[in-house]
């Protein structure tokens, strides 16, 4: 799916949500929340936190495309916001932050550095550029998908709280 979306709009999410018509809109006020996403009379916004780093905020608008794509239907009008951000052990959550990891990361770049230059997930990270979380949670999507990569590192389910940017 994040493939997909790539191949049509590009890699960076900014032109994703304006190729999917999601109006996206910053917000100054934010102190722990990342974003939000919502649907209201069929349209679908995010609202993100525009205090957020680069890399902060692209991963939180990549996880609320992903739910724009995967649970638009819990957004209907009511929002689908996530105070104790991006908390793993909800469906939900868990989905978009796969969906995050699969749209930022190119399993490519992850083989790259893993494979080619023996870096350990942490190392691939900071290569990269992302919190190592989200490469542990690109590493998990990897792995279920049959790559041979490392586990030698797992996701903080609360890396994308406010706290923690």
């Amino acid at each position: 799916m994040a493939s997909g979306l790539i191949k049509k709009y590009g890699a960076d999410p900014r032109d994703i949500a304006l190729g999917l018509g999601i109006k996206l809109i910053m917000n100054y006020e934010f102190r722990k929340l990342c974003g939000m996403y919502i649907v209201i009379k069929r349209r679908r916004i995010i609202i993100l936190n525009g205090n957020l780093g680069q890399g902060a905020f692209k991963t939180a608008l990549a996880h609320e495309i992903g739910h724009d794509r995967l649970h638009r239907d819990l957004a209907a009008n009511r929002v689908v916001h996530d105070v104790m951000l991006y908390d793993m052990s909800a469906r939900p959550e868990y989905e978009a932050n796969t969906f995050a990891a699969e749209l930022l990361i190119p399993d490519q770049a992850v083989l790259e550095f893993m494979r080619d230059y023996g870096y350990s997930a942490e190392q691939t990270a900071a290569g990269l550029g992302f919190d190592p979380n989200l490469v542990a949670i690109k590493l998990m999507s990897m792995r279920l998908r049959g790559f041979d990569v490392s586990d030698d590192i797992t996701a903080d389910s609360r890396f994308l709280s406010g706290s923690n940017f």
